[in-house]
């Protein structure tokens, strides 16, 4: 017996494209972009493109809990907007989702869309063409298993748990690689 049912995307979330601008600031709201976020989804820190708006803010600034999609490009990810980065909008690579929280935690679907599985789905939607790009129509058939909000939690938590032991592994492999070349240095002197 299966303790959750399988739903596609469009029946529990709704799809907005990001911002697109050519008008860059070196402040103002963090315009975000793909380079902006690690392989695994994770955000970087490293903004450095700005916008003003003027008008219209609301409309396209981004909620606590919005889903951020890449949807071209050679990766695909997700990521969980969280306000404390500071205001944002999203760059136009990417599709924004809003997820019917009653039933879905935006931070398992982003956990479910960076998985191995969705990438490998993705890839094979968006082949064919020398930049793949995932149309709306797709991403909104996309298929998820949907099990209780208290178990989508604990996968969140042990998701968040595993990003975290990746990057410490992370650090150490660079600490390592650091006193490896000081060591050899001092042999080599």
């Amino acid at each position: 017996m299966k303790n959750y049912e399988k739903v596609k995307l469009r029946d529990i979330a709704s799809f907005t494209f990001g911002f697109h601008t050519s008008k860059i600031e070196s402040q103002g709201i963090i315009y975000l972009q793909a380079r902006n976020f690690n392989e695994n989804g994770s955000y970087l820190n490293n903004v450095d493109k700005y916008i003003e708006l003027n008008e219209n803010k609301d409309d396209v600034l981004l909620k606590d809990g919005d889903v951020l999609f890449v949807g071209k490009g050679m990766r695909f990810f997700a990521y969980t907007y969280k306000q404390e980065i500071g205001e944002a909008v999203a760059s136009s690579i990417f599709y924004i989702i809003k997820t019917n929280r009653e039933a879905l935690l935006p931070e398992y679907l982003a956990c479910i869309l960076n998985h191995s599985k969705s990438h490998n789905y993705f890839n094979s939607i968006g082949a064919g063409s020398s930049i793949p790009s995932i149309r709306k129509s797709e991403l909104a058939d996309f298929e998820i298993n949907l099990p209780s909000l208290q178990v989508q939690h604990k996968i969140v938590e042990m998701y968040d748990l595993h990003n975290k032991e990746i990057q410490l592994l992370e650090q150490l492999k660079e600490k390592k690689q650091v006193r490896f070349n000081q060591l050899i240095n001092e042999i080599t002197k």
